[in-house]
């Protein structure tokens, strides 16, 4: 069967590629996969994780012919009678606005906005930084968004969220990522984006590319699904 691999961040330098064609037997695994791009490529996949069709995956799961399967580095509905505004979840490398954040948010049924902005940070760990460089997984990072916004609202009740993430090269004081969420009441609108920032931040497939005093780097992340 034929399986399309995707490589991101240091995976995708190394390889020199962000695409390659699998020819795997019927019944192979995510595992097997992994061990037959590193046997024939050289390339480590230890402490990543994998994702098909643009879900997270178990390294047992079983793939199909036509699937494509990601590697993954560690990585840095409402009311019946009110209609409320869907959820805005975007990767994109234009600059972000607040603006924007709040023309969705700001609505006669919200009595209720909480906002979170994320921004480069100079210096960081006692060092100064010139730059990051984002790079993402975009269809994957916008699904993950939605269904961590749908989580949200089941667990708080009537809410909408505006979630968008940089990529590209960012200076020291850009905003990097907007999180915001509108709800008729207070609570609702802080918890809810609290839990978006602390689940976006190791669920987003999102990785940062830092050049600071020191020279370039990627920024270790986290893992919170099965690795390789």
């Amino acid at each position: 069967m034929n399986v399309q691999a995707v490589f991101f961040a240091r995976l995708k330098r190394e390889l020199g590629t962000g695409s390659l064609p699998l020819k795997l037997p019927e019944g192979a695994t995510v595992r097997d996969a992994a061990a037959q791009i590193e046997a024939e490529r050289g390339l480590s996949l230890k402490g990543c994780m994998a994702a098909v069709n643009e879900t997270y995956a178990e390294l047992t799961q079983v793939l199909q012919d036509g699937d494509e399967l990601a590697f993954l580095p560690p990585v840095a509905g409402g009311s019946d009678e009110i209609n409320d505004p869907a959820d805005v979840c975007q990767v994109t490398a234009e600059e972000l606005h607040l603006s924007a954040a709040e023309r969705h948010l700001v609505q006669p049924q919200y009595g209720a906005q909480a906002y979170f902005v994320g921004t480069v940070r100079s210096p960081n760990q006692g060092k100064v930084v010139e730059y990051i460089e984002y790079e993402g997984y975009a269809p994957m990072a916008e699904k993950v968004m939605r269904e961590a916004a749908e989580r949200a609202r089941q667990k708080h009740g009537r809410l909408s969220a505006f979630i968008q993430h940089r990529t590209g090269k960012l200076l020291p004081g850009e905003a990097s990522l907007i999180i915001g969420v509108g709800s008729p009441h207070r609570r609702v609108a802080l918890e809810a984006c609290d839990d978006l920032i602390e689940e976006l931040k190791v669920e987003l497939p999102i990785w940062k590319h830092e050049g600071d005093e020191e020279g370039q780097h990627w920024v270790e992340g986290t893992t919170g699904h099965d690795t390789l």
